[in-house]
């Protein structure tokens, strides 16, 4: 059981690390992308940087549940 605890606890710190490197890559994508888009008058290219915005946000929400799933963890050991 308390091995449970302790796998399960890694498994969310990995999943904040990985989710906090997901969410600056998708803002960096998204912010070039408009960039590049609004210099080459590509609406493809803007399109593609809301579409990262919008996982940027998505990225956001994941990050609040896995910091709430963390507190969960930590007291349960």
């Amino acid at each position: 059981m308390a091995s449970d605890a302790v796998d399960r606890a890694a498994a969310v710190e990995r999943g904040i690390r990985l989710e906090y490197l997901t969410i600056v890559w998708n803002f960096l994508e998204g912010f070039v992308s408009l960039i590049a888009g609004v210099v080459a008058g590509s609406v493809a290219l803007v399109g593609f940087g809301v579409d990262s915005w919008i996982e940027t946000s998505s990225g956001a929400v994941l990050l609040w549940r896995l910091h709430a799933e963390r507190m969960v963890v930590t007291r349960r050991r």
